[in-house]
């Protein structure tokens, strides 16, 4: 009866049923608060009657974490948080101008351009724990004019958008009128004739691989997904899924049984033409993040279990059920340009911090640990 959550109450004279709160934190030795009342610090597991309880995590240096989490009997329920940095450090990647630059769709790559050459950086953790990798030449006497003087307007024949192919192997230059494409393994340059087909085929490889996923859902939310909702954009590790809702729709209860310690947070079950939403495949869990986070301006984070939500001069990161947004950076951007490492440990952002409008703007890592 102890292991499953049973206590002696000495006011009732008989056991009674608890639930666990198994509170984690990263980084460790958080302050776990219940109600305000200072509990434990993390990690550490915590014996509740079941009810309803305000929880916050503090640490100082850290932005808090605060949420309302529902105790039930003989259920463990965890509160694991991230924690940001109150003050995250800024440290510059690229020194001599970063332009145009493309997160591959993996993730762990980014393209750019700077001074007439093309560059990609590993964003990865090395085996050693490094993150700053030194970025790596891959043209440097091109076939195809690499002008890169900035984000503003551009001229004819300017390289004016970097896209990764479906396998990370290439990388495609869009000029006007014009485009090339690299291979990433020869450094080799070859002109485009069909730009149009090309994009329809990677287009394609992409949307394969997410109706594969879509295949796995319960059959009413596929229905629902495929006739009243667009830009679905799976997490990185395909367990949830951001879309925008295109239609009013219904999503049933329980399409899946009920996982144990499951999140309590409200539900958006009802969708609205616009809003866009949270899928949860493993729990069963859908969620508005409108009010946080619009799609246009929502991108997953590297853990699958936050949004960042990049507006002008600001990056806000949220939970995936819209908790919690904390802002880990505010200051100058260019284009909205922030990507995660793959780490999770800091954020590449494009920024001009000179004041000079003339000055082409660099890439700079800002540091979430």
């Amino acid at each position: 009866m102890f292991a499953r959550g049973y206590r002696f109450s000495l006011k009732q004279q008989a056991f009674q049923a608890t639930g666990l709160l198994s509170a984690t934190s990263l980084p460790t030795g958080a302050s776990i608060y219940v109600n305000n009342d200072l509990k434990s610090a993390t990690d550490t597991t915590l014996n509740l009657t079941p009810g309803t309880y305000q929880i916050k995590i503090k640490k100082e240096g850290f932005s808090p974490w605060e949420k309302t989490l529902t105790i039930e009997p003989e259920v463990v329920t965890r509160a694991n948080p991230l924690l940001f940095p109150s003050v995250p450090s800024l440290k510059a990647v690229t020194f001599s101008g970063a332009s145009i630059p493309a997160i591959s769709d993996d993730g762990s790559r980014v393209a750019y351009l700077s001074e007439n050459k093309l560059y990609t950086l590993d964003l990865s953790e090395s085996p050693l724990g490094l993150l700053n990798r030194e970025s790596k030449l891959i043209i440097t006497s091109p076939s195809v004019p690499l002008l890169s003087l900035g984000e503003g307007s551009r001229r004819q024949g300017e390289v004016n958008q970097l896209v990764w192919s479906p396998d990370n192997r290439q990388i495609l230059l869009v000029s006007t009128p014009s485009a090339y494409l690299v291979d990433l393994s020869k450094s080799e340059t070859q002109p485009v004739f069909d730009l149009k087909n090309l994009v329809l085929e990677w287009n394609m490889s992409k949307s394969i691989k997410s109706d594969r996923n879509i295949e796995l859902l319960p059959s009413e939310l596929r229905n629902i997904l495929t006739t009243a909702s667009a830009e679905l954009v799976w997490s990185p590790r395909e367990n949830k899924l951001m879309y925008t809702a295109t239609a009013s729709a219904t999503i049933a209860q329980n399409l899946i049984p009920k996982l144990p310690g499951s999140n309590t947070q409200p539900e958006s079950r009802d969708l609205s033409s616009g809003n866009t939403y949270v899928y949860d495949l493993e729990e069963d869990k859908n969620f508005s993040i409108s009010t946080q986070c619009s799609e246009k301006s929502a991108q997953w984070f590297s853990d699958s279990n936050h949004l960042i939500c990049v507006q002008k001069n600001k990056v806000t990161i949220i939970e995936y059920d819209g908790q919690n947004p904390t802002v880990v950076y505010t200051g100058p951007m260019e284009n909205n340009f922030a990507v995660p490492y793959p780490s999770s440990k800091q954020l590449l952002i494009l920024s001009n911090l000179t004041g000079n409008l003339a000055t082409a703007p660099n890439l700079y890592a800002v540091s979430l640990r």
